[in-house]
């Protein structure tokens, strides 16, 4: 396990990566951290029928994706669903902060995702900043209190 800590309001995650090998690296890392693995799809099309059936915290999208809807409408999508976003891709777009609450430049190690992850929980859980993790800028809005 990659930290000590378990999720703690983000614990059903869905991969949404167009690169086999990608994916299969997040799917082993986020399950060692202690997250479940709702799905691991590649298109937009899989994403929104996994959301419209299971439940899910957090969705850890590419940008570039297989198929026919682009990684950014599955964003709004999600978010319009009160699921939380973070976008892994090789450069964070202008517009991240209109889809997402963080953004991780790809490549990154492993803890990174995690720290990623961890986070956007630290924002949306403890409505609070997170600590810095190395290639995430995040998007924080906090709530009026």
């Amino acid at each position: 396990m990659l930290f000590a800590t378990r999720p703690s309001c983000i614990k059903r995650l869905l991969i949404i990566e167009d690169d086999p090998l990608v994916a299969f690296d997040y799917e082993h890392t986020l399950k060692q951290s202690g997250y479940t693995i709702v799905s691991t799809v590649d298109t937009g099309e899989a994403a929104v029928a996994v959301m419209a059936t299971e439940a899910v915290d957090a969705i850890v999208l590419d940008l570039g994706l297989a198929g026919h809807m682009t990684g950014r409408e599955v964003a709004r999508l999600a978010r319009d669903r009160g699921v939380a976003v973070l976008l892994v891709t090789g450069q964070c777009p202008k517009d991240a902060a209109d889809i997402a609450l963080a953004c991780l430049n790809k490549p990154h190690p492993p803890a990174a995702l995690v720290g990623a992850l961890r986070a956007i929980e630290t924002m949306i859980c403890q409505n609070k900043l997170p600590r810095k993790v190395n290639g995430l800028q995040t998007y924080w809005r906090p709530e009026a209190a």
